[in-house]
């Protein structure tokens, strides 16, 4: 495992063989050996915010990256030192924590700030800078404004991508055709078929029906709807038909008005509609110019020719003339009578058998347009239609056996309960009879409602829910009251799935304040559902959201070294599982308590270091303590280099331990106490000697300055020695050498090291003799040989 600083030196040589690839981004100062803080320029285009509040477009931006202690666990501080213009940058830092989360390399946090300026990385969710986010959200058309890329990188990108396509090209792999999935069915299809529909075009639905071998809800009531429509229209046109036969055109055009108002497209309805109106049109015209006196008159005369009046009375006076010829015939009486009666018979059975036929004909056309009209909702008529034709086939004589079945349809309509609940003014809606004003009502409101329904289909809820409003307000309006309720359950149903929609719309943009607040006005609304299981689960939706909030305001003050806040945040956070642990994630859990141990150890630190400072070195011992003790109590929490951590703040503590001593013994020195300050010095001595981190770089520098101390204070301390002792014994030494100051009185001793010369230290001793009420100053060299640890009069050799 690399030490801390084998750590910093990697990273500096990654750094900068990472950044000699891009010329756009370079190292312009660093501090520390290794470097612990690095100023880094970007030559990349980026938004500022110039000094009058203008937003424009910078070519050089500049940020300060400072490693904090425990690095590379705990994340680096990112300060702008430049006016960057971006949603996650603020002046007092830049955020990179979810980055460093992912990816502790410092080459590229130094390259994700690079696209962080550029446009390519921001974050829209809690910004820091508000103001930057809102510009960013209205220039997301533009970005990014500037890149990293490397030019012959992408040139040699242009070159694959060319030989990909020629590859292609030449095995004829250039379009992917035979990879198209078979058509499958489509709501689309469903919205053709109701068109169709719609339109009267019930044959081309029936087709585009029978294409479809897919289930869905409506193909039962599409199926219905067709063949009640087709079967419809081949009786009227069997009914057109008869009546066109019978002369009756007029009644043969009303009904095949009617039948395309029922079906536009049924095979040979527009041929026979076109003949009929031809029919009728020629029939009109023809009542209209014909007169039959004139007609005989105009006969009469073209068939008699045009002769001369002469020859004309001479042909007169010719005929008269001649006889007049005789036509008398022989016939039996009787046999003329029984021919002419047969005869007669003939004439009225056939006469008869006609009269009959039409009356059926007419009979069974008036049956199916009593349907028609029953269909129609005209009963009254239809009721009229079906007695009139029940009284005229009480006259039918030779086809009177034919009667009994016509009369047994005339029954069954005229006793059907469809004419008797119409005669009443009921209709028949979804298998009851009900008045016809309550049906439309009926019809309208599912009319509002289908489109409501077709609309969230396509998951146009909000438009949906407009419908289903409108729906409740009408079904009050005409006192729908059984469908109120359900239209109510539907509408609050929607409110609530409208609501979930933004929240989780809000989620994904990771907006959890929003998120929070738009669950518990799903809350709200589903309380009136009486669904314990969707209260729960919104409630559970509503915690998470409201923790994720609590710990995205949690990593901003992290980011921003607010560690009283950030632990406040956590800890409230922490409540909210604690009560619903199944809201959020195992690793969203570890994550909250993993961020709060890191929360409150740089907390522990930073209260350390302010002690540390202020040189209250009781109170800083006792924090790096209490950070020990957490490093080592949650070590699963503490990835990375926890041993090299642990070491870190053991050293620390011990360092702080030794600046305790060294405050005494500076303070032993300032009262001139030599012996306290020389025991508090060797006391560093041990401590530095028994101590594991007596090899680190930092305390051997101090170990070496203390044994210049102790050396240099039990050398004085010796020094003080000899001169205590001739100070001692300066009387003594001076009658000595001078005995003609044996009578005197010698007082005020002052002896001082003059130099020392080799192994020999030689002072000055002086004095002051008094005699006879006078004083003078005696002075007198003296040396210490310590070789021989002897003392002696010093004579200049």
């Amino acid at each position: 495992m690399a030490t801390g600083s084998q750590q910093l030196v990697d990273d500096f040589e990654q750094l900068k063989s990472s950044l000699e690839l891009y010329p756009k981004v370079r190292i312009v100062k660093t501090e520390g050996q290794p470097p612990e803080n690095y100023e880094i320029e970007y030559a990349l285009k980026g938004y500022v915010k110039e000094d009058d509040g203008s937003i424009t477009i910078g070519s050089t931006h500049t940020v300060q990256i400072s490693l904090p202690f425990g690095y590379p666990h705990f994340a680096p501080t990112v300060k702008p030192l430049s006016n960057i213009f971006h949603p996650d940058v603020d002046p007092a830092a830049i955020r990179i924590a979810d980055k460093w989360q992912q990816n502790p390399s410092l080459p590229d946090l130094v390259l994700h700030i690079g696209e962080m300026i550029s446009g390519q990385q921001y974050s829209l969710s809690d910004p820091f800078n508000q103001e930057a986010a809102d510009w960013y959200k209205q220039q997301a058309a533009h970005f990014p404004l500037d890149s990293l890329s490397i030019a012959a990188f992408e040139e040699a990108g242009q070159d694959i991508d060319s030989l990909v396509d020629d590859t292609f090209a030449s095995l004829g792999l250039e379009s992917d055709d035979f990879l198209e999935p078979e058509k499958e069915f489509s709501p689309a299809d469903v919205d053709h078929i109701q068109m169709l529909i719609d339109q009267k075009q019930l044959v081309a639905a029936n087709q585009a029906l029978q294409e479809i071998s897919h289930q869905f809800p409506e193909r039962s009531d599409f199926e219905n709807t067709i063949s009640r429509g087709l079967q419809k229209s081949e009786q009227m046109i069997t009914l057109a038909e008869q009546l066109e036969d019978l002369g009756k055109l007029d009644e043969a055009i009303e009904v095949m008005d009617n039948l395309f108002d029922i079906a536009t497209d049924a095979p040979g309805a527009e041929t026979l509609r076109s003949r009929i109106q031809q029919a009728y049109a020629l029939a009109t015209s023809l009542k209209k110019s014909e007169d039959p006196g004139n007609e005989l008159v105009q006969t009469h005369h073209e068939d008699t020719p045009q002769v001369p009046e002469g020859k004309d009375k001479k042909e007169k006076k010719t005929k008269a003339a001649l006889p007049r010829p005789s036509l008398r015939i022989n016939l039996p009486i009787r046999l003329l009578l029984v021919v002419t009666l047969l005869l007669a018979i003939c004439i009225g059975g056939i006469s008869l058998y006609f009269k009959d036929q039409n009356i059926l004909s007419r009979s069974q056309a008036n049956i199916l347009k009593s349907q028609l009209l029953i269909d129609k909702r005209q009963f009254e008529n239809a009721q009229e239609t079906l007695q009139k034709t029940e009284k005229a086939l009480s006259s039918l004589t030779i086809l009177r056996f034919k009667k009994d079945g016509l009369k047994q349809d005339i029954e069954a309509l005229l006793n059907s309960r469809e004419l008797d609940e119409g005669l009443r003014g009921n209709v028949l809606y979804q298998g009851k009879y009900i008045p016809a004003g309550t049906a439309q009502s009926l019809k309208e409101l599912a009319t509002l409602t289908d489109q409501a329904s077709s609309l969230m289909d396509q998951n146009k809820t909000a438009d949906a829910l407009i419908l289903y409003r409108q729906a409740f307000n009408f079904a009050q309006a005409n006192q729908l009251d059984d469908k109120l309720a359900a239209l109510q359950e539907t509408i609050k149903g929607l409110e609530l799935e409208q609501t979930l929609h933004l929240a989780e719309k809000a989620e994904l943009g990771k907006d959890w304040q929003a998120a929070a607040e738009t669950y518990r006005q799903a809350l709200e609304l589903s309380s009136s559902l009486s669904d314990p299981k969707t209260a729960a689960a919104i409630t559970s939706r509503l915690t998470a959201a409201t923790f994720r909030h609590e710990l995205d305001l949690s990593k901003k003050t992290f980011t921003q070294e607010q560690w009283k806040e950030t632990i406040e945040k956590l800890e409230k956070a922490q409540l909210l599982i604690d009560s619903n642990p199944e809201a959020v994630s195992i690793k969203e859990r570890k994550d909250l308590h993993r961020l709060l141990v890191n929360a409150r150890l740089y907390s522990t630190l930073s209260s350390a270091r302010n002690s540390y400072n202020n040189k209250e070195w009781s109170r800083a011992v006792d924090a790096y303590r209490n950070a020990l003790s957490l490093l080592e109590d949650e070590k699963e929490n503490f990835a990375g280099h926890l041993e090299d951590s642990i070491l870190k703040i053991k050293k620390t503590i011990f360092m702080v331990e030794l600046s305790t001593i060294q405050e005494q013994v500076l303070l032993a020195e300032n009262q001139e106490n030599l012996e306290k300050s020389l025991l508090f010095s060797k006391k560093i001595q041990s401590l530095i000697q028994a101590s594991p981190f007596r090899d680190d770089a930092n305390v051997a520098a101090v170990e070496q300055r203390i044994n210049k101390q102790i050396k240099k204070k039990e050398a004085q301390r010796i020094l003080n020695g000899r001169i205590s002792w001739l100070e001692e014994h300066y009387e003594e030494i001076f009658r000595a050498n001078y005995p003609t100051f044996r009578g005197s009185q010698l007082v005020s001793p002052k002896a001082t090291l003059l130099r020392k010369v080799g192994s020999k230290s030689i002072f000055t001793l002086t004095c002051t003799e008094k005699s006879q009420g006078t004083s003078s100053r005696l002075e007198l060299n003296y040396m210490y040989n310590e070789k021989t640890g002897k003392w002696a009069v010093y004579n200049g050799e």
